[in-house]
């Protein structure tokens, strides 16, 4: 552990876990619960719950789950100790200083010195872009007008053409090959040993984090090659779907929004022209987590995208990402389909600001895409076209809202406002229903809804029934403590075989041992992994089981039988001694006979 488990339980008491997931999207009361859009995958009806009672969260979509550790761990990508010190700000608890094991000590220095990799070779491309070598890229730089200071404070750098030129150098440098091929700035040769650059004759963009470390790079071609741009991989400092360019001054800005853009140039021409509140996500289309991210600093954005059909596509995928964050979305169209940088160079700053002053709302952008579809004066198409608006502004949240754009829609086609709000009040009964439906069989007690895991757990129960037995095992026993009475003289914690299970049926078992109940929130603290946390949840996520008592003991006689089987197997496999064998034999056929009465005791 990081810190002292009174410390992890107190910063974890005092961080409501619907409150803070209140805080990235928005959250319904149903029932005991509260459901929103889950923030890790795209959905249209909300799957994602919060359980206040358990302080846990699950999503019946993606299967996602755990506490409010695990949930920002997701959400902003830190580690267990950033995810400590994060909640303990928010709750303003001062920290002692941590504990760190050596698997911590040892993942937090390669961190530094994968950040230290990325200071260096930004230095390196600097250097090339001032050198007669990288005249070619600061010849490009200065004919799109990148001023020396804004390329100075960007770092904008060049790669040189050379196969192996930056490799080399962190070689020179002294940085081991395994830390210099861990930071994905270099690729294996095809033959032979050794590695090549990554980037080779581009302009190199460095990439930031929101506290100005380098964490990886973006490159564009001075040619004809492709790809035209480039991103790093992924890599232990690199997400490119929790990370924004520029996000590290937009944050600063103090302005009232923050300007959304297509691409590294765009950020940089606008941020020159006085505009410091822009980012642009990273060669990836927007994610929740981008909008996540982007809520923490401010409550508006105006999207800034190209006026042709693809930044038309883009900006209605972002709309609804961003509006499930609760932040408030307007979109900016430029004038004769150009690109920013353009427009400012042709009219100048303050033309643009007009245009941010201008820019419509996410609703009024949507209908007038949907009305470039149609023909107004045809009366099929009117009536096509008023129905597609319905059902926009059915989504919306607010009466008041819904009220003035049905004004408007009725004014502009004719058709009688009442008609339109009847219209969106028929579409969000068919959409409650809908709801409904989906959260009765999200809470359905059947087999097959108590089964639910994630991914890479589902892929593992296909391939092998063993972890399934682990798992529906710990899920009987942590929701009832009969069941533990009955079954812990004849199957032990060491056990179980998945070696994250195993650790969890320790915790379960010296809960109950010392005659406390199982409170899932504190045993998945015990994790500090986030895949960890997330398999560990996967064992209280799911509501009791409503089949029969004789079923339910069958299936714990099964299960036990297969995990006891499993370790006689794995203990024959790694004995030689004769004896041993024999008697591994005979506990073999001695469990074919066992039975545990769970019912009657």
């Amino acid at each position: 552990m990081y810190y002292s488990e009174e410390i992890i339980e107190e910063v974890l008491s005092r961080n409501d876990l619907v409150d803070v997931v209140s805080e990235y999207i928005r959250l319904k009361k149903q029932g005991s619960s509260y459901f929103g859009l889950c923030p890790f995958h795209n959905e249209d009806t909300p799957s994602f719950s919060v359980s206040p009672d358990k302080q846990m969260y699950y999503c019946f979509g993606c299967q996602a789950g755990g506490n409010v550790f695990t949930f920002i761990m997701q959400m902003e990508n830190y580690s267990f100790a950033e995810t400590v010190k994060y909640l303990a700000d928010r709750a303003n608890i001062t920290l002692p200083q941590p504990e760190y094991s050596a698997e911590v000590k040892k993942a937090l220095k390669e961190k530094e010195i994968l950040r230290n990799i990325h200071k260096e070779a930004a230095k390196y491309f600097y250097y090339n872009l001032q050198s007669e070598r990288g005249k070619v890229a600061l010849e490009y730089l200065q004919g799109r007008k990148v001023e020396e200071k804004i390329r100075k404070l960007f770092g904008l750098g060049y790669a040189n053409a050379d196969y192996d030129d930056l490799y080399k150098y962190l070689l020179y440098k002294g940085y081991d090959e395994e830390f210099i091929a861990k930071s994905g700035l270099v690729i294996p040769r095809k033959t032979g040993k050794g590695y090549i650059d990554r980037f080779r004759n581009r302009v190199m963009f460095p990439i930031f984090d929101v506290h100005n470390n380098i964490i990886g790079f973006g490159g564009r071609v001075l040619d004809d090659s492709l790809p035209k741009y480039m991103n790093s991989p992924e890599t232990q400092l690199f997400d490119k779907s929790r990370n924004l360019y520029g996000l590290n001054y937009a944050r600063t800005a103090r302005e009232n929004n923050i300007l959304i853009v297509e691409g590294y140039m765009d950020v940089i021409s606008l941020y020159q022209a006085g505009f410091k509140n822009v980012v642009a996500s990273l060669g990836t289309a927007f994610t929740y987590q981008h909008a996540a991210l982007l809520k923490r600093y401010t409550n508006e954005v105006v999207l800034v995208y190209d006026n042709d059909a693809a930044g038309i596509k883009a900006a209605l995928r972002a709309i609804p990402i961003l509006s499930s964050a609760g932040l408030k979305i307007k979109v900016l169209q430029i004038p004769g389909e150009k690109d920013p940088d353009d427009f400012i160079k042709e009219k100048g700053p303050e033309a643009f600001r007009d245009l941010i002053m201008k820019a419509l709302s996410s609703v009024m952008f949507q209908v007038n895409v949907v009305k470039a579809k149609y023909n107004l004066e045809n009366l099929e198409e009117k009536i096509q076209f008023t129905k597609e608006v319905a059902n926009i502004l059915a989504k919306l949240n607010s009466s008041i809202e819904i009220e003035v754009y049905s004004e408007q829609i009725a004014e502009e086609t004719g058709v009688s406002k009442q008609s339109i709000l009847e219209e969106i009040k028929k579409l969000r009964a068919i959409r409650q229903k809908e709801n409904r439906k989906i959260n009765k069989s999200s809470f359905s007690t059947n087999e097959s809804e108590n089964n639910l895991k994630s991914s890479s757990q589902q892929k593992a129960d296909e391939k092998d029934g063993l972890y399934k037995a682990q798992l529906n095992l710990l899920r009987l026993i942590s929701q009832n403590e009969t069941i533990y009475q009955k079954i812990k003289d004849y199957l032990s914690f060491s056990e179980f075989i998945d070696p994250v299970l195993s650790k969890a049926a320790k915790l379960i078992y010296e809960s109950y041992g010392e005659g406390r109940s199982i409170e899932a929130a504190k045993i998945i603290n015990h994790f500090e992994n986030l895949q960890e946390q997330n398999q560990v949840a996967t064992i209280f996520n799911e509501e009791k089981s409503s089949v029969k008592e004789y079923d339910v003991e069958k299936a714990i006689n099964d299960q036990i039988k297969l995990i006891k089987r499993a370790n006689i197997d794995l203990k024959s496999r790694a004995t030689t001694d004769i004896y041993e064998i024999q008697a591994l034999i005979e506990q073999k056929k001695q469990l074919e006979k066992l039975y545990i009465n769970i019912i009657s005791g």
